[in-house]
């Protein structure tokens, strides 16, 4: 009885030897077919945002603008500018021009053109005109308008303006015009209001040339005039 049961377990035991063994040893067996892919589940709901990080450096505020500097004064104008100093309400006066006269003398006439916009209609009908004509840029002998020329007489110098424009026109001498050409120099006019527009009550005559006479001033004296009117 007990042979029989220790030869059952022999049994037993070499019969799970032999399925581990064939288990083992035996060829792998196909792979079945892949299986179908799940349906995709919902997505789920967004957390909330992050909060922001922290801002590497905080700009400080910004200054105060400063106070505007004063404007500077104006500058003066050139030797040949055309718009000259203010010397009072009443007064406008060109700078020293030059005075390139033409080499055309037919007979009698050869004239200079200044073209300034604040001749107008006005000024032709009320204002008093002053011109003053120096042959030298150092201005020590000025001669007021009209004249004429002093060394070899081959010449009047005249004056006159129309809108937007001063003209001077040497005049030549029938007996020299042939002979002279036209003298170059500089030329300087000073514009007069009326004496209605005078701002000082009861000295209405103050820039006219009478009122100018009264006072004592020679008004071919061009540095007496300008002295009187205060101009440079």
């Amino acid at each position: 009885m007990k042979t029989t049961s220790n030869f059952i377990k022999c049994a037993i035991l070499i019969f799970t030897i032999s399925l581990i063994s064939c288990s083992k040893d035996g060829d792998i067996g196909p792979i079945g077919p892949q299986g179908e892919q799940g349906i995709q589940g919902e997505q789920g709901e967004q957390g909330p945002a992050g909060e922001d990080g922290e801002a590497l450096g905080v700009p400080g505020p910004q200054g105060e603008q400063g106070e505007t500097g004063a404007t500077g004064p104006a500058g003066e104008d050139g030797t040949n500018g055309i718009d000259g100093e203010d010397g009072n309400a009443n007064v406008v006066a060109s700078n020293w021009l030059v005075a390139d006269i033409p080499d055309n003398y037919s007979y009698s006439a050869a004239t200079v053109t200044i073209s300034d916009s604040r001749i107008t209609q006005d000024v032709l009908n009320n204002y008093t005109v002053l011109g003053y004509f120096s042959f030298s840029d150092t201005f020590s002998e000025v001669y007021a308008i009209p004249f004429t020329e002093p060394l070899l007489r081959s010449f009047t110098m005249e004056q006159r303006m129309s809108i937007g424009e001063y003209k001077i026109t040497e005049m030549g001498n029938p007996d020299t015009v042939g002979t002279i050409d036209p003298i170059d120099g500089f030329v300087r006019y000073i514009l007069i209001a009326p004496a209605y527009l005078s701002l000082k009550s009861g000295e209405n005559d103050r820039y006219t040339i009478s009122g100018m006479k009264k006072k004592g001033v020679n008004i071919s004296n061009y540095h007496e005039v300008m002295k009187y009117l205060g101009l440079k």
